[in-house]
């Protein structure tokens, strides 16, 4: 999961700040996330997946 956010964040350009602000996150806690140092919350993979507009589906995909 973490990969294929990584992946979408890279492929839309979008830096840690603005995948934040997409997300409606704070960028320390996105950086948290995607760093594997928590454990995501679905609301969390929720505001990831509208933030980076792809299905939830994508994000689960191994």
């Amino acid at each position: 999961m973490i990969k294929n956010i990584e992946r979408y964040r890279k492929e839309k350009g979008f830096s840690f700040s603005e995948l934040a602000a997409a997300c409606n996150l704070e960028k320390s806690s996105l950086v948290r996330t995607i760093s594997k140092e928590s454990n995501i919350s679905i609301g969390t993979l929720y505001k990831i997946s509208k933030g980076l507009d792809v299905p939830i589906n994508d994000l689960l995909k191994f």
